[in-house]
């Protein structure tokens, strides 16, 4: 997609949107940060792997050497599926470099669901149990879009199931019924679809029916996964009687789900993530999940998911010229600086202010169209920065100051830091090493400004 820079104040708004991921691989807005994030390339680590496990030979081989060494048989226990966590700062365009995974995947035949599960859930309230139940819906959607016909008697037997522990009422079960009468047993899929829709869409939208969903379905928690795989191992062997390598899932948006802190020291995300990650991993195919940054620090992860630690998506760099560069190409790409600033060089001083943060950077862009007259000014400039000055300043507590005074001397943070990461009052950067860093917003609140900066006793 090429996409024409926007010339005026207006258009200029419109073009920096920083909620909005760029979902076409040839978007002409796409700046690849790599270089300047770390250098590891998410699309081409997560793709690897993702094929590499797919190599039966490869495995084939492995198991032989290990077999022969420790003397036992020949044989491959279980499929080499790929489970990858991936995290970040929210804004940090993970949902662009997915978007991309996904095409990269494509391109090598694989079939990609990608599940928005703000889109489908309720981040303020999520479970395990809610998102296997997206997962089911979003394969059988997939499916269907792409006409691949599954056994018609296993989707009669996967409609009747999920309808008879989710649909409780008599005229529920009447309306179902009438439903599946008149679209008839060769239309199983989309009914099969419209079933896990209303399901999905009772779990996002109600509350009572919610808890009454998951009521019904955690006593049947092993026969549920248990068909939720049949499904999925029907889905994965009608894909490569299409010549697709294998199903893909891509879990994306889960990173946003409400932090909940538990009476016993722990939090929903730990729950989540954590105690279920068996559940989660429960699927008989490769799967991604995003999650939230601060989970990073507070659980070791790489112990509990096959692909070892969270792939993390770190900020810019923008203390080096290279990250500075990476950052106005950004806005480069999204309207013409020179027409639409006074002084084209203010934008050094948005950079500055975002902190390598790309969603900070276009939000400040945005406070800065926001004024009269023709161009953007320097006092429109000053004007956002004072802006994402008093956000930050409504974020920081003055309880946390000795930690951010830790930080700013250190450039370092540990699990006792997890809610000031979740909130981007600090960021984490990486270049050969991991290492952190108050926002620059932060540093710029009065208060906290004559903390880290005192002035300088008086010599008597």
């Amino acid at each position: 997609m090429n996409f024409i820079p926007a010339t005026t104040r207006r258009s200029a708004f419109i073009a920096c949107h920083p909620e909005i991921p760029l979902y076409d691989v040839d978007d002409s807005r796409y700046v690849d940060l790599t270089a300047v994030r770390g250098g590891e390339s998410l699309v081409l680590n997560i793709a690897l792997a993702i094929e590499w496990a797919e190599n039966p030979d490869f495995h084939q081989r492995l198991v032989t050497q290990q077999s022969s060494r420790e003397g036992r048989p020949d044989r491959v226990d279980t499929p080499d599926f790929h489970q990858q966590l991936v995290t970040g700062h929210p804004g940090c365009g993970k949902s662009t470099e997915l978007f991309r995974l996904k095409a990269e995947l494509e391109d090598k035949r694989f079939f990609v669901v990608y599940m928005d599960v703000a889109d489908i859930l309720d981040l303020g309230d999520i479970t395990y149990l809610d998102i296997l139940v997206g997962i089911a819906k979003c394969v059988v959607e997939e499916l269907n879009n792409a006409g691949l016909e599954l056994n018609k008697q296993l989707l009669e037997e996967l409609n009747d199931w999920f309808a008879d522990k989710t649909k409780t009422s008599t005229e529920e079960k009447k309306e179902e019924g009438e439903i599946k009468a008149s679209v008839g047993i060769g239309a199983s899929l989309p009914f099969l679809t419209k079933l896990l829709t209303d399901i999905t869409g009772q779990i996002k939208n109600s509350s009572s029916r919610r808890v009454e969903i998951r009521r019904t379905l955690e006593p049947e928690l092993d026969v549920f996964i248990h068909r939720l795989n049949i499904l999925v191992d029907a889905a994965r062997a009608q894909l490569k009687n299409q010549e697709f390598v294998d199903l893909v899932i891509i879990v994306d948006q889960l990173e946003k789900m409400v932090y909940q802190p538990r009476k016993d020291g722990e939090s929903n995300h730990t729950e989540l993530f954590v105690h279920h990650a068996g559940h989660l991993k429960a699927p008989h195919c490769h799967i991604i999940y995003t999650v939230p940054i601060s989970l990073a620090l507070t659980a070791n992860l790489a112990d509990i998911y096959p692909a070892g630690k969270p792939f993390v998506i770190p900020m810019v760099n923008y203390h080096k010229q290279a990250g500075r560069v990476k950052l106005r190409e950004i806005i480069e790409r999204r309207i013409e600086i020179n027409t639409v600033f006074e002084q084209p060089e203010d934008l050094e001083t948005l950079i500055d202010m975002s902190g390598g943060a790309v969603r900070d950077l276009l939000r400040l862009v945005r406070l800065a169209c926001m004024g009269e007259g023709a161009l953007i000014t320097w006092e429109d400039v000053a004007r956002a920065k004072r802006n994402m000055i008093m956000d930050y300043d409504r974020l920081v507590k003055r309880d946390d100051l000795a930690r951010l005074k830790q930080v700013d001397e250190q450039r370092w943070v540990d699990r006792t830091f997890a809610d000031l990461l979740r909130q981007r009052i600090i960021h984490e950067y990486q270049n050969g090493e991991r290492w952190a860093d108050l926002h620059p917003a932060v540093r710029e609140i009065p208060w906290i400004k004559r903390e880290l900066n005192p002035p300088s006793k008086v010599q008597l």
